[in-house]
């Protein structure tokens, strides 16, 4: 029966989570979150299987891919104002990418894990389909590269405006390319909100990360790996 249900079932409970948020104003209560936990809850309850609830929503995941494109929208309308900034947008999510990938393998190493978790883990920052494919390359598991990424753009959708302000990092510029090299699609949706500026950056960032981590992880990775074992 999920099997038929599935696809409306998401919808329904993605937008009464989003109706929730709004209603409440509470960064904690976001809509992403509240429908994992809600869809968890159902499928437990009554005893739906996996496999038949991906299978029924296998159209909502091949829209995940073109949905991205649609964020290149804030960027077109911030276009002159990003280009003007370019160079030291290129420089800041370069920085953001190798800061990121050496210290989530210093730390997956830290705590022992094995090399295909370590792996798995190296790109959460960008996006789920990239993030998938480039933990595919180097030796990961996509299924768990896909759960961090969702759960880093969760934290940084809820948590990133407090972390920014009591760092006192206050323009929106700076703010956008921390929220999207950071938390990608997730995080970007919350920049959108706060204005067009932080969206156009967040999606830039994005945008970049998302590019230069496809290219830089599968070179940087195996060296950190040899290195720091």
């Amino acid at each position: 029966m999920i099997l038929y249900l599935a696809i409306p079932l998401t919808l329904a409970v993605y937008f009464l989570a989003q109706w929730f948020y709004k209603k409440t104003a509470l960064a904690i209560l976001n809509p992403i979150l509240l429908s994992i936990a809600a869809l968890i809850s159902i499928m437990l309850i009554f005893g739906f299987e996996l496999e038949a609830y991906e299978e029924g929503t296998n159209i909502l995941t091949r829209l995940l891919e073109p949905a991205v494109i649609a964020l290149a929208f804030p960027l077109y309308q911030q276009f002159v104002h990003v280009k003007a900034k370019i160079v030291p947008v290129l420089v800041a999510c370069s920085a953001g990418v190798i800061v990121g990938l050496v210290v989530t393998t210093f730390v997956a190493i830290s705590f022992s894990a094995s090399p295909e978790i370590i792996a798995s883990l190296a790109p959460k920052a960008v996006t789920t389909p990239i993030a998938m494919a480039i933990s595919q390359s180097i030796g990961g598991i996509p299924a768990i590269s896909a759960i961090m990424v969702i759960m880093v753009g969760i934290f940084g959708n809820v948590c990133a405006p407090f972390l920014l302000k009591h760092l006192r990092i206050r323009t929106p510029e700076a703010q956008g390319l921390a929220i999207g090299s950071g938390s990608h699609v997730i995080g970007t949706s919350k920049a959108m909100e706060l204005s067009r500026t932080h969206g156009a950056f967040s999606t830039t960032a994005l945008l970049i990360s998302a590019v230069l981590t496809s290219i830089i992880a599968p070179v940087l990775y195996p060296y950190l790996l040899s290195w720091m074992l």
